[in-house]
């Protein structure tokens, strides 16, 4: 009987040869880093389109180039690939906010909106009265945010009389309006909500209508009239 192809060549001191191992077996993986962001991104791309419990692995992993077992080897199952989505929307876009005024990191958001749709479409397309996966961690860095948004109404960058918790939730959905709601957007601006142009503009207005939400100082008050932010003239 003819002695199996090895990967080395080489034969087994008993004489068997080894099986050559499948191009996918992870330990052949030569770009782990690659090999995952291909598989988020084929994955954020499924579960936009179709929801988690309509999203299929079969057709992430055909997207990504990999094999159904190479998924489960780095994620476990189509839930483990979710939270670890999940967990990467958060890596990014969390830092976003805390580390910038409210108002620019809105606008940070409409523009990362616009250019990763798939996890709006994600998000938005998540069932109405169903726990989502990885909710446990999504809860508790929303929460860090709404604490966050209370020290920055303290500070004056938002209005005392206004909730944070409503203001965090419209702002949060100002931000993915022209991704989540495109043909809507496109009604109300007469613009294309797929341009560059628009989200430019757009991210900008988001931006200025935040502004105007922030405390007047008590100088401001007794100029009337005075723009937000504008020092009255002498």
């Amino acid at each position: 009987m003819a002695a199996e192809e090895t990967t080395a060549g080489k034969t087994e001191p008993s004489g068997r040869r080894q099986r050559r191992r499948h191009p996918n077996d992870p330990g052949r993986q030569r770009d782990p880093v690659g090999t995952r962001r291909a598989i988020l991104a084929a994955a954020g791309a499924e579960f936009g389109t179709h929801g988690f419990d309509g999203a299929r692995v079969v057709r992430i992993a055909e997207a990504a180039g990999v094999s159904h077992q190479l998924i489960t080897y780095y994620f476990g199952s189509k839930r483990g690939l979710y939270e670890a989505l999940s967990e990467r929307w958060l890596e990014t876009a969390m830092p976003v906010g805390h580390a910038l005024p409210f108002a620019e990191a809105v606008r940070r958001y409409c523009h990362m909106a616009y250019e990763d749709p798939g996890w709006v479409h994600t998000l938005t397309r998540e069932e109405p009265g169903t726990r989502p996966p990885a909710e446990d961690e999504r809860a508790a860095e929303l929460f860090k945010n709404i604490e966050e948004m209370r020290e920055r109404q303290a500070r004056g960058e938002i209005r005392s009389d206004l909730d944070v918790g409503a203001v965090s939730l419209a702002f949060f959905a100002a931000s993915i309006a022209p991704t989540a709601l495109p043909w809507i957007a496109r009604e109300f601006t007469g613009q294309d909500p797929t341009s560059q142009e628009f989200i430019n503009h757009y991210a900008e207005q988001v931006a200025r209508i935040i502004n105007a939400l922030a405390e007047t100082t008590a100088d401001e008050a007794a100029v009337p009239g005075t723009p937000v932010g504008d020092a009255p003239e002498e």
